[in-house]
């Protein structure tokens, strides 16, 4: 079990690295929406939840890395908050990473941007992934 949650923390952390470097959050788009929801609803409340968005949004490659700190770790009780955290993280990556497409395929040169600026974000999550399936408790 020790060696292979090891390697798993290892994964996600390297994973985490490639996602924040990458900018796979989606953040901005978050508050994007975040402004548009209290537009159209006149909910201020609204804006609360979408600042609690793009905050573990922002973060999520910071929070795939923390994940794969708790994985790596020797408390077996860590690897299920460990394997929580990637989840949250890796989402909210993939969540940008999918609004990061959408919007450049939208763009003039599609092709250029998606293979300069993905292949590390993907890479990233799919890391994270694995890391997440790999580890046992």
């Amino acid at each position: 079990m020790g060696p292979i949650n090891e390697e798993a923390g290892l994964y996600a952390v390297v994973g985490g690295v490639l996602m924040l470097i990458a900018g796979v959050t989606g953040a901005a788009t978050w508050a994007r929406i975040g402004e548009l929801a209290v537009e159209i609803t006149g909910q201020e409340s609204l804006e609360i939840v979408f600042q609690v968005l793009v905050l573990v949004g922002s973060l999520g490659g910071l929070i795939v890395i923390l994940g794969g700190v708790l994985i790596h770790g020797k408390l077996a009780e860590s690897v299920s908050g460990g394997k929580i955290l990637i989840t949250i993280g890796a989402g909210f990556g993939l969540i940008g990473l999918l609004i990061f497409l959408v919007v450049t395929m939208m763009g003039e040169t599609p092709g250029v941007t998606i293979i300069a600026a993905m292949g590390l974000g993907l890479v990233g999550l799919v890391l994270s992934i694995v890391a997440r399936q790999k580890a046992i408790k």
